[in-house]
């Protein structure tokens, strides 16, 4: 099979997602409240270029949206609490090495959640804090609304491009690849102090290249899920179920420390189990997702 049409559907999709990034940047400079309409239809870009380089290349290529649920049962359990396994396990690294920030008055919960019904008046003890965060494992991979919203860009990253990287290099350097992109990606956000903020060493150019390292990461496990499924479903759960735990440890802090260690897996020491387990699967990636 000739290289010439994924390579450019490849290179077409990657310009047009970039180019719609690279107009929100503008507008934000022009218009710098219009931050959370960028936020907001960041999922629903990687579907705008899908959709235009389907459109233009005539590419009737499956979405890769079939369940293969009965073939693939352990993947979806895999893709549904690994996540909140490794979250969790990086967390406690993380407040293991810096205990001086773990706050169990959770004033960030109470602050962030009163308006539900949340008491004025939390008090945890390191022990209630380790049981919620394993109670949001398997909590996490329910919160349907979430992976929702993850869907958008996995209709992208790893229904789109992913696949047409697949049929011009190995699945391991496809990976890498496509995560190395999608991380850049982020770059208008972090830009504008979406997950580090503002207020650390080397911002934005750090933050950014710490969210780059983050999708490398979290790209290699959603990869893995997309290739052994054939379904972008799986990596659907586990991005939804990661954003639910992930935002878990910041409710413990006093985020005293910075946030390109963590505590959420955002950075170094937060993400150190999803570091671990993206090497172990990197290791067993092989074989290519299927030719629709």
């Amino acid at each position: 099979m000739t290289t010439h049409m994924p390579q450019k559907r490849a290179i077409l999709y990657i310009a047009s997602i970039y180019s719609l990034l690279l107009l929100g940047w503008l507008a934000l400079i022009l218009l710098p409240n219009a931050f959370a309409a960028l936020w907001g239809s960041f999922s629903l870009l990687p579907i705008f270029a899908t959709l235009l380089t389907r459109l233009i290349t005539k590419d009737k290529s499956p979405w890769y949206l079939k369940p293969n649920f009965r073939k693939n049962w352990e993947t979806y359990l895999f893709a549904a609490f690994a996540p909140g396994v490794a979250i969790f396990l990086g967390g406690l690294l993380y407040f293991t090495l810096f205990p001086q920030d773990l706050d169990l008055t959770t004033r960030n919960l109470v602050a962030q959640y009163e308006q539900f019904g949340a008491p004025e008046n939390l008090l945890m003890t390191p022990a209630t804090v380790i049981l919620v965060g394993i109670a949001f494992i398997f909590i996490s991979p329910l919160i349907l609304p979430v992976h929702l919203f993850a869907l958008g860009e996995e209709i992208g990253w790893r229904g789109y491009l992913l696949p047409n990287l697949l049929k011009l290099t190995s699945p391991r350097k496809a990976t890498l690849l496509h995560g190395l992109l999608w991380g850049l990606a982020h770059t208008p956000l972090i830009y504008f102090g979406f997950n580090y903020g503002s207020d650390y060493w080397g911002a934005p150019w750090s933050g950014i290249l710490m969210m780059t390292l983050v999708c490398i990461i979290l790209g290699t496990w959603l990869a893995y899920v997309t290739i052994r499924s054939q379904s972008i479903l799986p990596a659907v759960i586990f991005h939804g179920a990661g954003n639910v735990i992930g935002e878990l440890p910041v409710l413990v802090s006093f985020l005293s420390v910075s946030p390109l260690l963590g505590p959420n897996p955002t950075g170094i020491v937060g993400m150190s189990g999803l570091i671990l387990g993206a090497i172990f699967v990197f290791t067993k990636l092989s074989g290519n997702i299927e030719k629709g």
